[in-house]
């Protein structure tokens, strides 16, 4: 598959890290609003484009997908124009700022015939799917607590007074968008959407949200999530059940999965040596199968999707308690 790319970070630079190891996979063309950053990236492999027009990029006819790592703010309007150009849109978590606009770009691919996927890299991951399979061995589950709390590494810029995208609110950035999705996600995709929730969240002095949480209520769960961009945090996330708790070392990319009976017994359900974190050439893969699919007139991807969207629907609701409002928020 021939991939376009837009955003030069560091996440875009492991996707490429990634999709390299993986056959079938080649890098056609570069979008960057800055041309030399484009050659950089592209690095000496011959013959990629690099472009600093998107609808160059969409036009080309030796792209037949696209992955999307801007800021958040340009997640839609990119895809857009990429799916309506007949591109397949790999785009990075969080999908859109929210479930309306998601919901919108999941038409348009569907009407196109094309494949629309957020780059959720837990969906996709082997611990992942171990873990949904050990749920079973709590028993009946009461209580749900994941968390992802990571000290930023543009954190301590902003507090020398220099706002990188990170902590810049006018590009929909936050500890909720950028860290708490991951926490969401999880919870949705193992135990679905919960009855109710009530959020918290902490500010920066330009508002944007510092660190969060939410209880999310179920007929006979309760579930804690916590997210934070300005710390970091050191404990296990845990599955309790009636029969024996689940200790899993991280929610982003499960690579120790404990059980702890309650008798005290712990028995390691997995465990991954590979000291590779973010893995990304799961999802990729994913997603080319899933484009070879779409050919084929079949949508596999859709179960992924309505993830995405419930996810979002959670994230709309929590911004609305927190009073995240990210085009009133100051910059």
């Amino acid at each position: 598959m021939r991939f376009g790319t837009i955003g030069t970070n560091f996440i875009a630079r492991e996707f490429l890290s990634a999709g390299e190891s993986l056959e079938g996979f080649s890098l056609a063309a570069v979008y960057s609003r800055n041309v030399e950053r484009a050659k950089a990236f592209a690095g000496e492999r011959p013959g990629v484009r690099c472009v600093t027009d998107l609808s160059e990029l969409a036009a080309g006819e030796d792209v037949d997908g696209v992955y999307i790592s801007s800021p958040n703010l340009f997640h839609a309007q990119q895809a857009e124009l990429m799916l309506r150009a007949g591109k397949h849109v790999l785009l990075e978590k969080p999908a859109c700022p929210d479930r309306e606009t998601f919901a919108r770009l999941r038409s348009l691919a569907e009407e196109k015939g094309l494949v629309l996927l957020e780059a959720m890299r837990p969906a996709f991951m082997p611990g992942f799917a171990i873990l949904k399979k050990a749920i079973e061995e709590v028993g009946k589950v009461r209580r749900v607590s994941f968390t992802y709390c990571q000290y930023s590494s543009r954190y301590d810029a902003y507090k020398r007074g220099v706002v990188e995208n990170a902590f810049n609110p006018a590009f929909c950035n936050g500890s909720l968008m950028d860290i708490g999705v991951y926490c969401i996600h999880a919870l949705v995709a193992l135990f679905g959407v919960p009855e109710k929730l009530s959020a918290v969240a902490n500010r920066l002095d330009n508002g944007l949200d510092s660190q969060g949480g939410a209880l999310c209520v179920y007929p006979e769960m309760l579930a804690e999530l916590s997210w934070s961009k300005v710390s970091d945090s050191r404990r296990s996330n845990e599955i309790q059940g009636e029969q024996g708790t689940l200790l899993i070392d991280s929610i982003t990319n499960p690579k120790d999965i404990v059980f702890v009976g309650r008798d005290k017994s712990r028995r390691v359900i997995y465990h991954d040596p590979d000291p590779e974190f973010f893995n990304m050439k799961h999802e990729i893969r994913s997603f080319m199968d899933f484009a070879a699919a779409s050919a084929e007139g079949s949508r596999p991807w859709e179960s992924y999707n309505q993830v995405t969207e419930q996810v979002l629907v959670l994230m709309d609701e929590i911004r609305s308690q927190t009073g995240i409002d990210f085009k009133n928020l100051r910059q």
